[in-house]
């Protein structure tokens, strides 16, 4: 048997969920190489790439984010069954969801990239906050939707207080220990130190 072949639904997926802007994007493309480097064939999976690839013909409003989730899950599960680790960057704002996701996926490693709200519209590349703040745009998370706190997230990284290579060494430090010995030592050898 392969290493990589997925017990079940799926062997292992990692989740980076948090508001826009708290750099899920950012961690997951520098964690997809890592994970490669150590031995760890790895997917990343998006957000907004997702929604562009069905057409972004959803919307952001609760139940558009929630048939999302369920997009992705569905997506999350296919790209395990290629014996690779899907790396998810996602909103993923609903405790609800997160727990099905616990349900429905086996090996589901949450890690939630915690940052404060001025410090995610101070950063906001996508010109979401300010015009929500003002009224002029419905539907913004942390705005008009609450983003629900996550209850039990594997690993919490503040990316408000930490820069992307220490949040980074934060996170090799948790998904190493989450995917335990699938890859070989050796192989992880090199990050052991940080």
């Amino acid at each position: 048997m392969n290493k990589f072949e997925p017990k079940g639904e799926v062997m292992n997926c990692l989740w980076i969920i948090g508001l826009s802007a708290a750099g899920k994007s950012t961690l997951a493309n520098m964690l997809v190489p890592r994970l490669w480097e150590a031995g760890f064939p790895s997917f990343l999976i998006d957000g907004d790439q997702v929604r562009d690839l069905f057409g972004n013909k959803l919307g952001f409003d609760a139940a558009s984010r929630r048939k999302q989730t369920q997009r992705v899950i569905g997506l999350t599960k296919w790209v395990a069954r290629q014996s690779l680790v899907p790396v998810v960057a996602i909103n993923h704002p609903f405790e609800d969801d997160r727990r099905a996701c616990r349900k429905m996926l086996s090996g589901y490693y949450e890690i939630y990239l915690k940052c404060d709200l001025q410090e995610c519209l101070r950063r906001d590349r996508k010109f979401l906050y300010l015009p929500a703040m003002r009224g002029e745009k419905t539907n913004v998370l942390g705005v008009d939707i609450p983003y629900e706190e996550p209850l039990a997230p594997d690993l919490v990284v503040e990316t408000d207080k930490l820069g992307p290579e220490d949040s980074l060494k934060m996170i090799w430090r948790g998904v190493k220990n989450h995917l335990g010995t699938a890859a070989p030592k050796e192989q992880c050898a090199e990050y052991s130190a940080e």
